[in-house]
């Protein structure tokens, strides 16, 4: 199927099936992603009153159970309502429709050797600076979409309490916020320090109501860095978040 798009004077041509998924499958066999001293994914087959959901252990049908951590084992996106009390919940902030939006690469850097700050210690950990931010950035989307290098496959089943992550710094989350970026994606677990003492400042300071954040997305390395629309699905949940699968259309 094909659809247009005039964006800013301009008439862009999609292809639905030209469309990159940006989010880490969701698996149910030990694995995905964890963060947060989270626990894997589960799915098992309801059992009642003689019942088995399992085709397999003799069940009519398969009817599976799911439990999961939506904020730590995989790629989803998150509302205000996540760190603010408020009634926007996910399904209010996510756009339906196509987001302009752009793929930057940034390299992560010690915190020790840059001259930006943050709300809680920082003095051991890599991060995502302003200046990184300023190298990549031309012009501002109202989606931005941030791959970190390295790049490595590890990402769809990496365990972050045992390889932390780089966060941003809070100049770099002010300069988003300068640029009206409405919707961030990145790739890794968040946007804060995994220990921050509670306090999730970058959350803080980005979100405001129809915003969203997505994290743990992984974002291919032959899909370069661009322009193009984006669409976030997720599944109608009355949540502060819910696990989303973010489509990438180059153009």
């Amino acid at each position: 199927m094909i659809t247009k798009i005039n964006y800013e004077d301009n008439t862009y041509v999609i292809d639905f099936d030209s469309g990159i998924d940006l989010s880490i499958n969701s698996r149910f066999n030990g694995e995905s992603p964890m963060f947060y001293g989270s626990q894997q994914p589960t799915a098992n087959p309801q059992i009642s009153d003689g019942f088995i959901g399992d085709l397999k252990k003799g069940g009519s049908c398969n009817v599976p159970v799911v439990s999961l951590n939506v904020h730590c084992t995989g790629t989803h996106t998150e509302s205000i309502s996540h760190v603010f009390d408020s009634n926007d919940m996910i399904t209010d902030a996510c756009p339906r429709n196509f987001i302009p939006a752009c793929i930057i690469s940034v390299e992560p850097e010690k915190a020790s050797l840059i001259n930006e700050t943050y709300h809680f210690d920082m003095s051991n950990d890599m991060v995502i600076s302003k200046q990184a931010l300023e190298q990549k950035l031309d012009k501002s989307y109202d989606a931005m979409i941030i791959r970190t290098h390295p790049n490595d496959i590890s990402k769809i089943s990496r365990n972050y309490d045992d390889h932390p992550a780089p966060f941003f710094t809070n100049d770099a989350m002010e300069y988003i916020n300068q640029l009206k970026v409405k919707h961030l994606l990145v790739d890794m677990p968040s946007v804060d320090k995994a220990d921050d003492g509670g306090l999730l400042g970058n959350h803080k300071i980005f979100f405001k109501q129809g915003r969203t954040i997505s994290e743990l997305l992984y974002v291919p390395n032959e899909l370069l860095d661009g322009f193009g629309f984006l669409q976030i699905q997720i599944p109608n949940w009355n949540l502060d978040s819910a696990p989303s699968r973010p489509i990438f259309y180059p153009v």
